[in-house]
This record gives C-alpha cells, sequence and structure tokens, in this order.
C-alpha cells in the first residue's frame, strides 16, 4: 500500500466529476473538518457513496484502477477481490493518509472541472 499522490487527487476528481459526488464530496469533508472528527467513518462514507455510483461501466472501471494504484494492485485482482478486503483496503487508505485534506483537494479539482 502507498501514499496517495497527486495523479491519485486528479483520478479522484474526475470520479467524482463524472459521478455526480461533488455535493457528497462538499459534505464529507465539512464533516472531517470537524474537531474530533472520525476521519476513517467520513472517508468509508464517501466511498460508499462512490460505490452506489458503480452502475456505470466508466465509473466503476475508474474506482477500480483509482483503487489498484494506492493499493498497488491491479484492477482486475481490485474487481475479483472479496468485499470484505476492498473495505479493509479503503480503511488502510483512511488510516495511512490524510483524507481530509485528500478530499479537500478532490472536490476544489472537481469545483475547477465543473465550471
Amino acid at each position: 500500500m502507498r501514499k496517495i499522490n497527486t495523479a491519485d487527487v486528479f483520478k479522484t476528481a474526475r470520479l467524482v466529476k463524472n459521478a455526480n459526488l461533488v455535493e457528497s464530496i462538499k459534505k464529507a469533508y465539512m464533516e472531517g473538518k470537524k474537531k474530533g472528527a472520525d476521519t476513517e467513518k467520513v472517508g468509508i462514507d464517501v466511498i460508499m457513496d462512490i460505490l452506489y455510483t458503480c452502475c456505470d461501466a466508466g465509473i466503476e472501471k475508474d474506482f477500480y484502477e483509482l483503487l489498484a494504484g494506492i493499493s498497488e494492485k491491479k484492477a482486475e485482482e481490485i474487481a475479483n477481490q472479496s468485499l470484505e478486503t476492498t473495505i479493509a483496503d479503503i480503511k488502510k487508505i483512511c488510516e495511512e493518509n490524510d483524507i481530509v485534506n485528500f478530499l479537500g483537494s478532490a472536490f476544489r479539482l472537481s469545483q475547477s472541472y465543473i465550471k
């Protein structure tokens, strides 16, 4: 598992835009900024919103590619692993990264894409 990098922010911004998740990200970012916020929960809530939008094959593919890059796996491996493993990967990403800062960056970038 690697740290989130700049390319991940841009990939996430595209995913946010394409999946119409700007409001979910904005809400998660504001929740995460609150003193004593459970940043893991905030991150998981956003990922769950993304999962709900994955009925579009393009968004599903983008999600696999983003998670695969950070997890240092192949997108196909992410697609075929158990849900429990995917959730564990997401939790680990949230724990090892400043997820609130990441969401804020992704939100700001997605806003610039929309304008």
